[in-house]
């Protein structure tokens, strides 16, 4: 069993080269487990939750938890070796490394080289640092926050004019964006004239489609991060639950409008803008995430402001086609 030191290349941030170690236990197939054991004693590992069991060649056969290893000292290591373990490679991504981790319940993700050679393994407390640090990237997106280049923990600290440049350009879209649902309702500006009620709902139809976009989202960024989880099922069920939620409090809003305000044709415009605009948030909260990352852009850009944005003016422009089509 050997170890090695870490390789002289500089390793870049967020891949493999950055997050990995190389003072592991090693082993070769033909190794009796009884020697593995007894060559683990007196030294010091970076990880040691597992034993990375090589060729002659250094090309990684498998891997043997330690757990397994002392619960089979008479065998060879090759026997007890999980097989066709999976690999990432120097310079993969780390969020793709901590994917592969959890879908495949690793405890430590080996590295290799080009040559499929053991380099080294990224160790649980890494892929805990990782997972935590995308969450943390992914949430300032979310907000329409731009990223930082050190990572997110040295956004929180940085000057303040950084952290004024960071956020002020999605606001200034959002600012830009606005004018459309501006124009939305002056296009419909006869519909307010007919009556004033008319207005009283709008913010509430904006709360609605966000709450029901926002929960769409989370979906998306679940199915995700779970690769094998097929995307068009969760899309058609996303699609039966948008409509499913839109017609229950599309028939609760009516419910609530024709009592407080007696005005039936008022009650069906605001309920139907609710089942339809409670499904099509739906489905732009769950789609919208899912394109992006499809034409190659970080999902949680889609999953903000643009996502926020489209599902207010969608819900707007429904509710006031219903109104023209049925008070005026």
């Amino acid at each position: 069993m050997t170890t090695e030191n870490s390789p002289s290349t500089a390793s870049t941030r967020e891949t493999a080269a950055s997050n990995m170690v190389t003072r592991i236990p090693r082993a070769t197939t033909d190794m009796p487990v009884s020697t593995v054991i007894q060559s683990l004693r007196g030294q010091k590992f970076e990880c040691a939750d597992a034993v990375f069991v090589t060729d002659a060649e250094g090309q990684l056969e498998g891997i043997v938890r330690i757990n397994d290893l002392f619960a089979n000292s008479e065998q060879k290591i090759g026997e007890i070796m999980e097989p066709e373990h999976e690999t990432v490679g120097f310079e993969d991504d780390q969020e793709q490394i901590a994917v592969l981790a959890m879908q495949l319940n690793m405890i430590a993700v080996p590295v290799v080289d080009d040559e499929k050679k053991l380099i080294g393994a990224v160790p649980p407390e890494a892929l805990f640092k990782i997972l935590r640090a995308e969450h943390m990237e992914d949430l300032q997106r979310l907000a329409g926050i731009a990223p930082h280049e050190h990572g997110p923990a040295v956004a929180l600290n940085a000057p303040l004019f950084d952290r004024f440049r960071r956020r002020l350009p999605w606001l200034v879209f959002g600012l830009f964006a606005s004018s459309i649902i501006t124009f939305v309702m002056a296009r419909f500006e006869q519909s307010f004239s007919a009556n004033v009620a008319v207005a009283f709902f709008v913010p509430a139809l904006v709360y609605i489609a966000g709450a029901i976009g926002t929960q769409a989202v989370s979906v998306a960024v679940r199915g995700l991060s779970a690769e094998d989880v097929p995307i068009t099922g969760l899309l058609q069920d996303e699609l039966v639950i948008g409509m499913a939620i839109g017609a229950s409090l599309g028939l609760t809003s009516y419910i609530l409008v024709f009592l407080f305000f007696g005005n039936a044709l008022l009650s069906l415009a605001v309920g139907l803008a609710v089942l339809i605009g409670g499904t099509v948030s739906a489905v732009v909260g769950f789609g919208l995430p899912w394109a992006f990352k499809r034409f190659g852009f970080d999902p949680a850009l889609g999953s903000g402001p643009i996502c926020t944005i489209i599902q207010d003016v969608a819900s707007l422009s429904i509710y006031f086609i219903m109104v023209s089509a049925l008070m005026i």
